[in-house]
This record gives C-alpha cells, structure tokens and sequence, in this order.
C-alpha cells in the first residue's frame, strides 16, 4: 500500500510544476530563425553535377582501360600455368 501511495505521489507530481513562458522578444527570434529558409544557388547545383559527372566519366575510362590490362596479364599467367600445370 505504501509502495502504491508512493508511486501514485510521483506520478502526480508532475501536475504541480508550470509551464515555461518565453519572453516575447526571444520567442519571436527563434520563430524567424525556423521561418529562415536558406537555399542553394542554382550555379553550386550545376558546379556539383558536372563534377559528379567528370567523376563518373574518369571512373569508367579507369575501369576499362584497367580491364582491359589486366587481361592480358591474365592471359600470360594462364598460358604459363598450361605449359607448366604448376601454380607456383
């Protein structure tokens, strides 16, 4: 019963406290920094785009001209492991 007494008083505590009021002045502040909407100017948007696209080109050309090394290489180390039938 006193455990259930005790419970019920913390509970019902929360009734007692007041609300915080903000000064207006402050309040106002705040609610025009939330209105601010900042926004990006269209060159930064287009400067970011023709720089994902540089990238995306330069990758590519890596990859194929990578590939296309790499597979003669591949075809040198296949053609010693099929004279020899030695990996190492």
């Amino acid at each position: 019963m006193e455990k259930e007494n005790w419970i019920d008083e913390v509970i019902n505590s929360t009734g007692k406290i007041a609300k915080a009021v903000p000064d207006d002045a402050l309040f106002s502040k705040i609610q025009n920094r939330i209105k601010k909407v900042e926004t990006v100017s269209p060159e930064w948007i287009w400067i970011a785009a023709a720089s994902l696209l540089l990238l995306a080109s330069l990758n590519v050309k890596l990859v194929f001209s990578k590939s296309h090394k790499e597979k003669s290489s591949v075809e040198r180390i296949a053609s010693y492991v099929s004279t020899s039938n030695q990996i190492y």
